[in-house]
């Protein structure tokens, strides 16, 4: 407990309500992010405190105790050893990387955040535990409701699918537990080009079905598609649908373009029925398909409980009934 306490209170993001505006696009944010992530891996004082803007010094208090501060937690946790995922989102007008990464020292990942001003300053930084995994009591049950692929002809890719929080950021979730973010990749890249527009991702646009027969108990098709980078955590899911199986089994797909569903609330949907377009919706910082299972129409209240799906290629072989995982990729079996 004392480690993370250290780490928690040292490295800690102050106010960012008078940051200035955010950068012209998440990309140079990322660029900016990762050129001072090896200072922190280094326990190097020096470039961190140049890059930090006026708050984030007074925050600090002078550059002797901010050096002092960031060898205490160099000692504690090491150098970074591997980066296992990262994102950037905009918040409170500044962009704040996140990086899950393995150091050499702690058993568990740690996270790592970085906010990055308009001039690419630091209005940020923290290094801090992971969320810990949910003890889901749900951990062994088999879904009664057959379960196919919720997604066209494409092959996608897994980029968060597991039990593990290093496969699968979900984990820490009730009713996410055993959740899948699905993109399309092409050579490795989920998006051509820099990626700033909402139709360099390959993934954009492409068509949501049901996976299994049942009754929408929720749909919104009413929300703006977010600029690549920006999020709505206000509303998680974005435009979408909860689709009741019966068994007190309940699909859940998000993130879908605004105006692309094809059934309203009320409606009976067949497993394979195209519900509507990929979009970027909600709290999504790409365009990608988020799925889950849980056991009640209520994201806040619903425990997840594991998917698995029929007649699905996992990396280009066919298995009877597959729960992918990160890293893997899928496409209906012809």
């Amino acid at each position: 407990m004392r480690l993370l306490l250290l780490i928690a209170v040292a490295l800690m993001i102050p106010s960012l309500a008078n940051a200035a505006d955010a950068p012209v696009d998440s990309a140079s944010a990322m660029k900016r992010a990762r050129e001072l992530r090896p200072y922190v891996s280094a326990g190097t004082p020096g470039p961190l405190w140049t890059a930090f803007d006026d708050n984030m010094r007074t925050a600090m208090g002078d550059s002797t105790r901010f050096a002092a501060a960031l060898s205490g937690i160099h000692a504690q946790v090491g150098a970074i050893v591997e980066v296992l995922s990262e994102d950037v989102a905009l918040e409170r007008e500044v962009w704040v990387y996140r990086a899950a990464c393995r150091f050499e020292k702690p058993a568990d990942m740690m996270l790592l955040l970085i906010a990055v001003t308009n001039e690419g300053k630091v209005a940020g930084l923290a290094v801090r535990p992971q969320p810990t995994e949910y003890k889901s009591p749900k951990m062994n049950y088999v879904a009664q409701t057959i379960l196919e692929p919720p997604f066209g002809d494409e092959e996608w890719y897994v980029f968060w699918g597991g039990l593990t929080l290093a496969e699968n950021y979900h984990a820490a979730s009730k009713s996410q537990r055993f959740a899948y973010d699905l993109l399309v990749h092409k050579d490795g890249a989920s998006h051509k080009g820099d990626g700033t527009k909402l139709s360099d991702y390959y993934a954009y646009g492409e068509e949501i079905v049901a996976p299994a027969a049942g009754q929408i108990v929720w749909s919104c098709d009413s929300l703006p598609d977010q600029e690549p980078g920006q999020m709505d955590p206000s509303r998680p899911i974005g435009n979408g649908v909860i689709i009741d199986h019966g068994n007190q089994e309940f699909s859940l797909l998000a993130h879908m373009q605004p105006k692309s569903l094809r059934f309203k609330m009320g409606d009976r949907v067949k497993a394979g029925d195209v519900l509507g377009k990929c979009g970027n919706s909600g709290n999504t910082s790409e365009p990608h398909l988020h799925y889950h299972l849980q056991d009640g129409p209520d994201m806040m209240t619903a425990e997840g409980l594991p998917a698995a799906f029929k007649g699905m290629c996992v990396d280009g072989k066919n298995v009877v009934k597959a729960q992918p995982v990160r890293g893997q990729t899928i496409k209906r079996c012809p």
